[in-house]
């Protein structure tokens, strides 16, 4: 995540009964992080890196068990559970072994979703510029162990701008919708990112290789907040979704986008002329239609009932409950 910190105390303060918000249903969180020992160690070394602190979640084993548990208190049914693999191929902090580890990393979250197998969905993950990705990402198809397939772009340091990292995510994209895998790909790539220009890309030149599988966009397209590239962003998916009928398999989710109040970059607006995050979130949500918009967390950023106030704050009720009932596979 960047630049965006969760506050316990805002927790207190902000936290809503789900009871009070929604109705019991068969929802899923459609965004959710595990980690063994390997991946704490590592994300020590990665936030050192970066020069931020680590905190109390980040030093802590999360297994299958952690997981279910945190569905169970919601009154959740499943969850998207993503391998961390990706991270020990970033270029931030090279790896011993790499490859070796990346697979070790794929294989224990298919133990983990073993466990509990009408609940927990895996996805494996890689960074889809390695020269193993593709064998890897075949390894994982041939086990028939996992669900769907996630890219990080911003850890993996893609550039749409490279021609020659396009036709490798192309060939990427292909391998994952010949096998089915669902996708779900953070697309935001760094600080400066231009949202129009690498959306088109995304929708002109990668997703008609993924015609026969499912894409969910994580975060709305950014990384954490809202900003003026991410909406930029959300314009081009909008009118892509309602050009033609048949790109039913394109979804975004709404993980870490709250609050925006913590978000160093997030001023409500003092005029109705003025830029307001919440205000221009909420004008996309509606462009766009809560049936191409799902439910995630990214937890252990933040847990589901605290986030669902935060929601319900910003889009309203009946909007969130919306939100709640999309099933990326019906």
């Amino acid at each position: 995540m960047n630049k965006l910190t969760i506050a316990v105390l805002f927790f207190s303060v902000c936290t809503i009964s789900l009871r009070a918000q929604v109705k019991q249903g068969n929802y899923t969180d459609y965004h959710v992080h595990l980690q063994d020992s390997a991946t704490v160690v590592l994300n020590d070394k990665m936030l050192k890196a970066i020069h931020q602190a680590p905190t109390k979640m980040d030093s802590l084993v999360l297994d299958a068990d952690t997981i279910t548990g945190r569905l169970d208190r919601a009154k959740f049914h499943s969850a998207f559970i993503l391998s961390n693999a990706y991270l020990f191929g970033s270029p931030l902090v090279p790896v011993a072994n790499e490859y070796d580890e990346v697979k070790k990393q794929n294989d224990w979250i298919a133990v983990q979703a073993e466990r509990y197998p009408d609940r927990l969905k895996p996805f494996l993950s890689v960074n889809p510029l390695k020269p193993y990705a593709l064998k890897e990402i075949q390894r994982c198809v041939n086990s028939k162990r996992f669900y769907g397939l996630k890219l990080h772009f911003a850890n993996s340091e893609v550039n749409l701008m490279s021609k020659a990292q396009v036709k490798q995510l192309q060939k990427v994209f292909a391998i994952a919708n010949k096998n089915h895998l669902v996708m779900l790909v953070h697309f935001r790539s760094g600080q400066k990112w231009d949202g129009l220009a690498n959306t088109r890309i995304l929708l002109h030149q990668l997703m008609p290789y993924a015609k026969n599988t499912k894409v969910i966009i994580a975060h709305m397209a950014g990384w954490g907040g809202y900003d003026k590239p991410m909406d930029a962003a959300l314009g081009a998916i909008s009118t892509y979704l309602h050009q033609n009928s048949s790109h039913h398999n394109l979804y975004l989710e709404v993980s870490a986008v709250f609050p925006l109040s913590l978000n160093e970059d997030y001023k409500p607006a003092k005029r109705k002329t003025d830029w307001d995050a919440v205000v221009a979130l909420k004008k996309r949500v509606a462009q766009i239609g809560t049936e191409h918009i799902a439910f995630g967390t990214d937890w252990p950023l933040i847990d589901i009932e605290p986030y669902i106030g935060l929601l319900t704050q910003a889009l309203g009720a009946a909007t969130v409950q919306q939100i709640l009932n999309t099933r990326v596979l019906k």
